[in-house]
């Protein structure tokens, strides 16, 4: 059923016209009749119409400015001018600026506006159906890109997916990939970008601006934050020497245009087009060295392999008792000093090493845990370690790192004045994690009635008695188990803790890991 409006400022002309017809027999239904062109604009917010009957001369706003304005804004709204003999010259401007048809209100008989129904109809019918065709292909053609680069398929599955897309066996032809990142995408993303579509679309003919320099290339989205690139390429045609280049053009224009920038990984050229998957995987390896050169950047192989980064306890030792002295020019001292080293192992295959490196210190240094079920810790160190995993570069990293460990040091100067007797017993429970000390016996050490002393520790270190001490004896046993050299056993005797079972669910609560996933880190 097509929506129709009939726009017209003489009453006599709207009722005549949706009278002279029976709208519903030839699949129509009459959705408004509008006096003035303002009004019709202010219908389209309301719905949009498949077909519009306006006239030419009105008031305010002429029919000339109303079939602009609806074929600027709603390409799919067929307008057909209603027009006197002596008004040609205006049909002649509207039919220019988009209007498919025109009728003069003197001659038109019920035939004649049959017929003019019938033609929009087909016509709009099959402009649907070729956007449905489109629309159709333009996702298999993506998913397809997806299949293929994944590496998901086999030889005869591969060959068949290219042969779809196009990639035919070519003689004196190559192929080579890439891989390009969006940079800081939650960020982006949280700024407020409300039309998604409109900055993916945007994003992509932007990019098929600058990349227009190589006549062939097929340009999709992989993920929200991936978009792959596949260059085909004659002899002579070198994307290796003109890519970064086009890469910073590229980036000044979209830090403009959509405020984001995105780095670029290159893939090997090759020569068989069933190695593009693997020029693809190599691209987006060397794409994700962004962690070590930042943001916008643009990295090609041939890909080094570096030794592995190995983090050491002598290390976590140093930078847990600069941390627990209030020692800040040596904490960042250490940082820093850190972070250099992990920097230079500039190699895809470390920026996991380096994330768990990183994270098995902040859980050495802090005693990291869940959050707990009742009596949480003042400080909520549960954001810390997810932004470990979601920084994008290893500075960005560092700063996680450096954020989560002020969360401490901030907390041990907030409660540096606390109550001296609490102090002194924190310090005797440090030195003697190996005992089985009770609430009663603490209690008795500060001299301080059960209550009172429940209070008094609740205030000074944020958690219950129990939590604390069952934290501090996690917190050893994480450190034995990690140094490799002793067996789960023997950590949960050195700890004071005899029933095994006990000691891994306890384990398990603070580290959400057993005890054995710690010796094989």
């Amino acid at each position: 059923m097509l929506k129709v409006m009939i726009v017209d400022d003489e009453i006599i002309v709207r009722v005549g016209f949706q009278s002279c017809i029976n709208w519903e027999k030839y699949g129509c239904e009459v959705i408004s009749t509008c006096e003035s062109a303002m009004d019709a604009i202010a219908f389209f917010e309301k719905q949009v119409p498949d077909v519009v009957f306006t006239d030419i001369m009105m008031p305010v706003m002429d029919g000339i400015q109303l079939v602009e304005y609806i074929c600027t804004n709603y390409p799919g709204t067929k307008v057909v001018v209603l027009s006197c003999i002596n008004e040609i010259e205006y049909v002649k401007k509207a039919i220019k600026l988009g209007a498919e048809d025109y009728i003069l209100k003197l001659s038109v008989t019920r035939d004649t506006l049959i017929r003019l129904i019938a033609r929009l109809k087909e016509t709009i019918v099959a402009e649907r159906n070729k956007e449905s065709v489109m629309e159709i292909r333009s996702f298999r053609r993506e998913e397809d890109f997806r299949l293929l680069l994944l590496g998901n398929t086999g030889i005869t599955d591969c060959g068949y997916i290219l042969d779809r897309l196009g990639y035919a066996h070519e003689p004196f032809t190559s192929y080579c990939a890439g891989c390009l990142l969006i940079d800081h995408l939650k960020t982006v993303m949280d700024e407020g970008d409300s039309d998604s579509y409109t900055r993916r679309h945007g994003l992509l003919n932007i990019i098929r601006e600058y990349f227009g320099k190589f006549p062939r290339f097929d340009l999709e989205f992989m993920d929200e934050r991936e978009v792959m690139v596949i260059f085909t390429l004659k002899d002579g045609e070198k994307p290796k020497e003109l890519l970064p280049d086009i890469l910073k053009l590229l980036n000044h224009a979209l830090k403009t245009h959509l405020d984001l920038t995105l780095s670029m990984g290159l893939g090997d050229r090759c020569y068989d087009r069933t190695l593009i998957p693997m020029s693809y995987q190599q691209a987006k390896r060397m794409a994700c060295l962004r962690f070590f050169d930042g943001e916008a950047s643009f990295h090609a192989g041939p890909i080094v392999e570096k030794a592995p980064f190995a983090g050491k306890r002598s290390f976590q030792r140093k930078i847990q008792e600069a941390v627990f002295k209030q020692d800040e020019r040596e904490v960042r001292r250490l940082t820093d000093e850190w972070f250099g080293r992990m920097a230079a192992s500039r190699y895809y295959e470390q920026i996991e090493i380096i994330r768990h490196s990183v994270m098995e210190t902040w859980i050495f240094v802090s005693g990291y845990t869940l959050q707990e079920t009742e009596d949480g810790p003042e400080y909520d160190d549960s954001g810390c370690t997810a932004d470990f995993w979601s920084a994008e570069t290893i500075w960005d990293l560092k700063q996680c790192f450096q954020t989560a460990l002020q969360t401490i040091l901030d907390y041990l100067q907030a409660n540096k004045s606390a109550y001296p007797e609490i102090i002194e017993l924190l310090h005797y429970l440090e030195a003697h994690v190996e005992e089985n000390i009770s609430l009663e016996q603490a209690a008795g050490r500060c001299a301080l009635g059960k209550s009172q002393f429940c209070i008094l520790f609740k205030k000074t270190t944020g958690k219950t008695f129990v939590n604390y001490f069952n934290r501090l004896k996690m917190k050893k046993a994480f450190a034995l188990l990690s140094s490799g050299k002793i067996q789960v056993q023997e950590a949960a005797d050195r700890i004071g803790i005899r029933d095994i079972s006990y000691f891994s669910r306890l384990f398990k609560k603070y580290y959400n890991m057993s005890p054995s996933d710690v010796k094989k880190m």
